[in-house]
């Protein structure tokens, strides 16, 4: 079955790019997506961690549907928690054989919601992306594949042959220690997943954004202090969307499953929480107090699998203690699933940023920007503002530093009345 019958996106997906004007104009952003919860197929659900769960009939048998319901949420932007806890000793005397007893006394432990620092999907689009050919990623199996050209040497037999059916293979150990590296160097430098990390490898390897508008509007756009990535060459999938959703319908595996990730950058949640736990430390006093800051990122997933006696008997979670000391899932059940009746594609995902750049249309390449602020009458702050190779870029969204001046009260506020609400009922700021 072709993909190109069926698999158009509708009206909002893409966003489409005009014929005519500046590369900055042409551009559109995504279209407003009020709500996820607006799909047609209405058989899913969300779980605790507030991730979307299906087992709709429909959408694990037609592409088409798959591919509109992964889109229909890719816009809905998970929930991003900071979890505040400070504690300290308190002595309660001496035990029988003299030596001295303390109990840990919880001052405050209250959870606060930043969620609403993300830019909001109906402005700045959820750009979607997915996987590129040489990313080790699980493309139908439970461990990391790529895909490869079996004949990539332009010879004149190739060339005149036209080009080749990619072939897929496990990753070498190599392929994926480097991916992990760069998935955890772009973490760092909170940046999304479609910024190469040029240092690491000669031919870097990363997510392909899959809508031509979304390619032009983000490319140079990633937040980074070091000029040690590369966004700028945001070629098109060579497999889209589409046809992972193919591909993933035509499997008869009983176990199969589709996961959709949706991801966050712009603020290194490692500095945020040190930035946190430094500033708690002054609202609670004690003997060997401590303070913690967490960062909890939920609905960060949406997952389809197939309705069948054999996924509900994976998803008894209640009874999953029992198999384990019975030891028959991991006898069992989990190499039964792994290695003979599992499938995963995980190989697509959406992106929500709490900063980001947006090109200047007034700005010219090679500009730098003193140059630009001298020749422009109203600028941004010039600490907003940054160097791409199609010119100058602006801050969009606010660093945490910014953020955390603004809205910072609040967590002193409840550490000092010592708030213990916990993970219920989060401080929304």
């Amino acid at each position: 079955m072709s993909s190109s019958a069926r698999a158009d996106p509708p009206t909002s997906y893409p966003p489409k790019a005009e014929t005519s004007g500046t590369v900055a104009d042409a551009v559109a952003p995504n279209a407003p997506t009020s709500t996820p919860n607006i799909s047609p197929y209405t058989s899913w659900i969300t779980n605790r961690r507030l991730n979307v769960k299906s087992h709709d009939r429909e959408i694990n048998q037609d592409p088409y549907a798959l591919q509109q319901f992964l889109l229909t949420h890719a816009s809905g932007r998970p929930t991003v928690l900071i979890e505040c806890k400070g504690t300290h000793e308190e002595d309660q005397g001496t035990d029988s054989d003299g030596n001295k007893t303390a109990r840990i006394v919880t001052d405050f432990h209250f959870t606060v919601d930043v969620s609403s620092a993300l830019l909001p999907a109906d402005t700045y689009g959820s750009p979607v992306w997915v996987v590129a050919d040489k990313e080790p990623a699980k493309r139908g199996r439970y461990w990391r594949q790529v895909d490869y050209d079996p004949n990539p040497a332009q010879t004149p037999a190739n060339l005149e042959a036209g080009p080749s059916l990619l072939q897929r293979r496990e990753a070498t150990r190599l392929e994926r220690q480097l991916g992990l590296e760069n998935a955890q160097r772009r973490k760092v430098l909170a940046l999304p997943p479609w910024a190469c990390i040029s240092a690491q490898t000669p031919d870097p390897t990363g997510a392909r954004l899959l809508f031509s508008g979304d390619r032009l509007r983000f490319e140079n756009a990633a937040v980074c202090a070091n000029q040690d990535f590369s966004d700028g060459n945001l070629a098109p999938p060579s497999k889209a969307l589409a046809d992972w959703a193919e591909e993933y319908c035509a499997s008869r595996s009983p176990l199969k499953e589709f996961r959709f990730i949706r991801t966050v950058y712009g603020w290194n949640l490692s500095e945020i929480q040190r930035h946190v736990t430094s500033s708690l430390s002054s609202c609670h006093s004690g003997n060997d107090k401590k303070e913690t800051a967490t960062m909890i990122v939920k609905g960060t997933k949406i997952i389809v699998r197939p309705n069948n006696p054999l996924w509900w008997l994976y998803g008894l979670g209640i009874f999953r203690w029992f198999l384990y000391v019975t030891r028959i899932y991991p006898l069992i059940m989990w190499p039964i699933k792994r290695y003979l009746l599992g499938r995963c594609w995980k190989v697509a995902g959406s992106s929500f940023a709490f900063l980001r750049y947006d090109h200047l249309a007034d700005s010219k390449p090679g500009e730098t920007v003193a140059q630009y602020v001298a020749r422009v009458s109203q600028t941004p702050p010039a600490n907003d503002l940054k160097v791409t190779s199609r010119g100058i870029s602006k801050i969009v969204g606010q660093r945490f530093a910014d953020w955390y001046s603004a809205n910072g009260q609040a967590f002193s506020s409840a550490a000092i009345i010592g708030n213990k609400s916990g993970k219920r009922n989060p401080i929304v700021v």
